[in-house]
């Protein structure tokens, strides 16, 4: 989410084997058991490549993946290798959509790349599914690394998984998943997508954007959305009973630090009169501090948060169907 950093001692660390072999374990007895009654019903992911995803991109060699950074551009060349791999579809002819942003009082740009890939649908190609999540994070202070893993190294993550998902069950609709770039510097990529998209904007059916997905200390994830448009609620409260984790509605209304509509990359699409659905959770202490790292990440919770997700994702793509075309 996007909010000045604020400084703090950075705790060294590494990749510990046992500790990743630890937490990993706790995913997979998540999707074994289940946060709620009725989770196995819900979209298996592979637990272990999640956290291990969420592991290298917060890793201190990404340099927190700032926005025109060389950690953000080792960052952006792994997601594309990865849609390759997935099988994705580039979008307008590639994956990487550069754009450019003049700053107010400068001279220069603002530059940056998303990272795109499509799925397309079976019965209603033309109509598009935006998924999304943004891959960048703040930049050092004073030689520390703000590796970003939950903000947002685990929707990044999460959003790969979903790729998974939906490469061997085709959906419905078209789905572009889009990795954005410059969130943290005012929502900037995903206000370049829009200003400039690749395809029609009335063709765009719903934004969904994933947003600190994997560090819910009460248990807690918020889906944001259903109280501006209202066709929202009815797949999320029958979703509320299925999850893998408490999920509740709210976060957006009523303006303020408690109204999420504008925080994250889905204020973009609301601007332009898109439906979006936001799920993220609440500020945790290690929100934008340097010690928002791997190894403080609940696996139980973060598998559960990634498979009710998906299936919100699922619903999402079928209920649509009905829709009215957009203006």
């Amino acid at each position: 989410m996007t909010t000045p950093p604020s400084a703090s001692l950075h705790r060294l660390r590494g990749l510990v084997l046992p500790l990743v072999v630890l937490v990993i374990g706790a995913c997979a007895s998540a999707g074994r058991a289940g946060g709620q009654a009725g989770a196995a019903t819900l979209p298996a992911l592979d637990s272990a490549r999640l956290l291990a995803d969420v592991f290298r991109l917060s890793h201190d060699s990404m340099g927190g993946r700032p926005a025109g950074s060389a950690g953000n551009a080792k960052a952006r060349a792994w997601l594309v290798s990865e849609l390759r791999r997935l099988g994705l579809e580039p979008v307008s002819g590639s994956h990487e959509h550069p754009f450019a942003v003049a700053r107010r009082g400068s001279a220069d740009s603002l530059r940056g790349v998303n990272v795109l890939g499509m799925i397309r649908g079976r019965s209603a190609e033309a109509k598009v599914l935006v998924v999304s999540a943004h891959y960048d994070h703040v930049p050092p202070r004073n030689g520390v690394v703000y590796n970003g893993a939950d903000d947002n190294a685990s929707g990044t993550s999460t959003l790969l998984q979903m790729a998974a998902h939906f490469r061997a069950n085709r959906p419905e609709h078209s789905i572009v998943f889009a990795f954005w770039d410059a969130e943290e510097m005012g929502l900037v990529g995903a206000r370049a997508f829009v200003a400039n998209p690749p395809m029609a904007l009335a063709s765009i059916v719903a934004n969904v954007n994933l947003d600190m997905v994997a560090r819910g200390d009460k248990g807690e994830l918020y889906a944001a959305g259903a109280t501006p448009y209202p066709q929202m609620r009815p797949i999320l409260e029958s979703l509320v009973p299925q999850a893998a984790v408490t999920l509740r509605l709210g976060h957006d209304s009523g303006g303020g630090q408690d109204d999420w509509t504008n925080q994250s990359d889905q204020g973009a699409f609301h601007a332009a009169k898109i439906p979006f659905v936001y799920f993220g959770v609440e500020d945790h202490p290690d929100y934008h501090q340097p010690t928002d790292d791997p190894e403080k990440i609940d696996g139980k919770f973060f598998y559960g948060a990634a498979r009710t997700i998906a299936a919100f994702v699922v619903r999402l793509d079928r209920a649509a169907l009905t829709w009215p075309a957009r203006p």
